[in-house]
């Protein structure tokens, strides 16, 4: 998903006017986020696709 500059400053306008310990919890957010697109991408690269060999499908 591409984001416009204009989407950015948006998004960067918003969080500099938060409360400083409001900030702090976006950025954990952002890591939390972050970590669970990490975890993410390296399941898909451990699972191997099943492979179930077809005998026979009946009738």
């Amino acid at each position: 998903m591409a984001i416009s500059k204009q989407d950015t400053q948006a998004l960067i306008d918003k969080i500099r006017s938060l409360p400083t310990g409001r900030i702090a919890e976006v950025k954990d957010f952002v890591d939390f986020l972050k970590m669970q697109m990490e975890q993410q991408a390296t399941a898909r690269k451990i699972k191997k696709p099943l492979f179930f060999p077809v005998i026979s499908v009946g009738k």
